[in-house]
């Protein structure tokens, strides 16, 4: 059989350039339907902070599921669907609420008729109604940490007090989910009442920008992590930064690569100003996000390269930035080329070669792994060599068209691959 581990796809995640691949986050239907139904309480935190994108569909849905006229419209059907995946976990849509109570019968009498459907726990409908909320809970609704996440969130501190009256359990996410969308008055009295807390509060508020949130916390005992520099720089926060220094945290390449990250030159220089360290990674991660005015300005100034500023370029596809990088003399290797085939960037692979980038058999082993059946046949029409490791890279991305074509044109294949042809013939 072909070995599912290829060379280059372990290489591949050695570099680890991030990806740039919006392709299933365009399909809104999927994330609409399909994905964020399963969203819990506890884990919104990591899906949405993935980028603005996701954070958006987010809300959209929220919007479309949380929306009264939906009933009236006869949509109702398809809010109850979204509401009720066909699961037994209670990860499901954090935030979609029902507005009145006589929604939430509405859902109480269609369970009935519905035997086969679940019982969703009580954060997923936390939106600042407490007669609903009474109500759900009445009937049999669960809760558990999530539903003062909810309310924490959607600042209800209202509904928040009634939980904790009737005995709903919290934890540190209550003060998290408060921090991340600046709700002060929430933190305070959470904290007042014993609700614990953990670094992530002030990286969460630091990385939203909300600096008051920040200050209130590190004044009462909140501690913040090494890396609330890099969360305050990356997403262009330079009061929070300025803050967090100022208060005796220390500066570190990191706040350097996260301002890199986010292509806030204005963050670079202030950060230089007030001596942060930085290192090769910041040109890197400058490149693999398309920011020239940035990797300009670190070249001008004194920042460290190395070829991974080319790798990166190449792999997402920045073309001219690739282009200005050369010609100011950065360094490439055949990891370049290797990733510019597996990404399928065909310009940038002939660009490449017509400018002496180096290559070599895992060039074409990316470009198999890839599925790119014209980049793999331009390179070997330019002589890159190629090894057994071509057919088992094709087949490890289920690309079965390119291995009988790197058959069929002399690829050297191991004894797996033999072996596995001739289970295919029989």
């Amino acid at each position: 059989m072909f070995s599912t581990t290829s060379e280059p796809a372990a290489k591949k995640q050695k570099l680890d350039p991030p990806a740039n691949n919006n392709i299933l986050l365009d399909r809104k239907d999927v994330w609409i339907g399909q994905i964020l139904p399963f969203v819990g309480m506890g884990h919104y935190a990591y899906v949405g902070a993935v980028n603005k994108r996701l954070n958006q569909l987010y809300k959209e849905y929220c919007d479309k599921v949380k929306d009264p006229p939906l009933f009236v419209n006869g949509w109702d059907k398809e809010v109850m669907e979204f509401r009720r995946p066909p699961v037994t976990s209670t990860h499901t849509l954090f935030g979609a609420a029902f507005y009145n109570v006589s929604c939430a019968q509405y859902w109480h009498d269609d369970n009935k008729r519905n035997p086969t459907s679940i019982k969703l726990p009580l954060h997923n409908r936390v939106c600042g109604h407490l007669e609903t909320v009474k109500w759900l809970r009445a009937n049999g609704c669960p809760w558990d940490a999530r539903t003062c996440c909810g309310a924490a969130m959607s600042g209800h501190l209202h509904i928040l007090k009634w939980l904790r009256e009737n005995g709903c359990p919290w934890n540190a996410g209550t003060k998290f989910m408060a921090a991340q969308h600046g709700h002060l008055h929430i933190i305070k009295w959470a904290h007042v009442n014993g609700c614990p807390w953990d670094e992530s509060t002030c990286e969460v508020a630091a990385s939203e920008g909300h600096l008051e949130v920040v200050k209130w916390a590190h004044e009462n005992g909140c501690a913040w992590g090494e890396t609330i520099d890099r969360h305050a720089a990356e997403n262009g926060h330079l009061d929070v930064l300025k803050y967090v220094h100022d208060s005796g945290c220390a500066l570190t390449e990191h706040a350097c690569i996260g301002a890199a990250v986010g292509g806030h030159l204005n963050i670079l220089k202030w950060l230089r100003k007030n001596s942060c360290p930085w290192n090769e990674t910041v040109c890197k991660v400058a490149a693999n996000s398309g920011h020239l005015h940035c990797l300009k300005w670190l070249h001008d100034n004194g920042c460290p390269w190395n070829s991974d500023t080319c790798t990166a370029a190449a792999s997402d596809g920045h073309f001219e930035l690739l282009k200005w990088a050369r010609e100011n003399g950065c360094p490439w290797d055949a990891d370049t080329c290797f990733l510019a085939a597996y990404r399928g960037n065909f310009e940038i692979v002939k660009w490449a070669w017509a400018n002496g980038c180096p290559w070599d058999e895992e060039t074409t082993s990316g470009a198999a792994e890839g599925g790119h059946l014209e980049i793999l046949k331009f390179l070997r029409e330019k002589g890159c060599p190629w090894d057994s490791g071509t057919c088992g890279a094709a087949a490890a991305g289920g690309h079965w068209e390119m291995v009988e074509w790197a058959r069929a044109n002399g690829c050297p294949e191991s004894r797996d691959d033999e072996s596995t042809s001739s289970d295919e013939d029989e």
